[in-house]
């Protein structure tokens, strides 16, 4: 199959956030947190979207229907994200190089999405990670080397752990300007929701 696939996150019981809906399906605009990300990374220029459900698979899944994105669910999403991560990486196995993407960061553009493609079809790096100022953050992505190494990776931040423990095989595409927002509390949910307003 080659060329580069996209995982994106979108598994997590959204425990730091109160309300009767995960974070994945708050809305945003005319769509949902989870669906406004899907909806970036269909429309760069990934080969494969795929996206990891969990918690609420079914209404997660209504929510990105009808675009190009393949639903996973992850059965032990309950376990920690390197579940949904192991999933992931299996579904798009036979990619040359994986963006992983987090369902919570709609700020995550097309754009920046594209520079990582862009990163991977003109140097083959190992890995590549966004640097926004000076910080590390997602979206990152893996060659198909380094995405089966990393699954075998336990615990929180897995993935970055790993590549901080091979910061020298990782190449930094910068950005200037600030890290996107990782939509955790309500507070920051508040700040993305006014970011992308509903019309009318």
């Amino acid at each position: 199959m080659g060329g580069v696939g996209g995982m994106i996150l979108a598994a997590g019981l959204s425990e730091r956030m109160s309300g009767p809906l995960p974070k994945q399906l708050l809305p945003v605009g005319e769509e949902t947190l989870v669906g406004l990300t899907v909806r970036h990374a269909e429309d760069s220029n990934l080969d494969r979207v795929v996206v990891v459900t969990g918690h609420r698979s079914s209404d997660v899944a209504a929510s990105i229907a009808g675009g190009r994105a393949l639903v996973v669910e992850n059965p032990h999403y309950r376990q920690g994200n390197m579940t949904s991560f192991r999933v992931g990486a299996a579904a798009l196995a036979e990619c040359d190089a994986c963006v992983v993407l987090l369902a919570d960061m709609p700020g995550v553009t097309t754009d920046m999405i594209d520079r990582l493609v862009d990163e991977w079809e003109l140097h083959r790096p190992w890995a590549a990670v966004c640097s926004y100022r000076g910080r590390s953050a997602h979206p990152l992505l893996l060659s198909a080397e380094a995405l089966l190494e990393a699954t075998g990776v336990e615990g929180a931040k897995g993935v970055w752990r790993f590549l901080d423990s091979a910061a020298d095989r990782v190449t930094l595409v910068p950005f200037d300007r600030a890290a996107p927002l990782d939509v955790n509390t309500a507070a920051d949910y508040e700040l993305v929701a006014g970011e992308f307003p509903a019309s009318g």
